[in-house]
């Protein structure tokens, strides 16, 4: 088979964010969970924080804040360093559950999937039901199984992602998990899952990938 590569707020303001993001990740598929995820999380940190009633930590904030200002700059190691005494010290506190998610995010981007996969996954046993950053760990998850090349396992990411018609990553756990069971050879369920993207309407650059894969696998 052919080598695929992978590819209070108010709610319409926080939806045309969310579609402008979903189409960069889908156009920029090898630097989507880098830039994709990492925007995501960025523009949406301070909701993150002030939406709860959790207590707030000093030094837990403080951690945070720093390791964003070493990730904004591209200061890898410094921004590594921090996180992982954030996660170490603080693993139970907001701050602490999204430095999981960062480690995830900056192993990935390094190539460091089984990493990558160990810090995505202790944000999900943390984190289960965040709107936005539980589908996007999931996301992130699954792309870095792709990168183990355990397909199996990154349908299964994928598939829960697909549990939540609302989520803002729907469409794009779709598309993923379509391409994914073509690439695992499961054509038919490829085909189904592709066109019932498509009768959906996506965003244009969401359906163009969509009507790529669905002709592949229909060779």
């Amino acid at each position: 088979m052919k080598s695929i590569k992978r590819g209070t707020y108010k709610e319409d303001e926080f939806q045309s964010t969310m579609r402008k993001i979903m189409k960069y990740i889908v156009r920029h598929r090898e630097t989507s969970i880098w830039i994709g995820i990492g925007v995501v999380a960025v523009i949406v940190v301070a909701i993150y924080f002030f939406s709860s009633g959790e207590a707030q930590n000093p030094e837990a904030d403080l951690l945070h804040t720093q390791a964003m200002a070493f990730m904004t700059t591209g200061r890898i190691q410094e921004t590594e360093t921090v996180l992982l005494e954030l996660t170490q010290k603080f693993a139970n506190t907001r701050p602490g559950k999204i430095g999981f998610y960062y480690l995830g995010v900056l192993y990935y981007n390094t190539g460091r999937f089984e990493e990558a996969l160990d810090a995505f996954d202790a944000f999900l046993r943390r984190q289960k039901n965040d709107y936005l950053l539980t589908p996007s760990a999931l996301y992130g998850a699954g792309c870095t199984a792709e990168g183990l090349k355990d397909y199996e396992l990154a349908r299964k990411y994928y598939e829960r992602i697909l549990k939540n018609e609302d989520s803002p990553f729907y469409q794009l756990g779709m598309l993923a998990y379509g391409r994914v069971s073509g690439i695992m050879g499961d054509t038919e369920t490829a085909k189904e899952i592709l066109e019932s993207l498509l009768a959906q309407n996506p965003v244009p650059d969401i359906a163009t990938d969509a009507q790529f894969y669905l002709g592949y696998f229909s060779e």
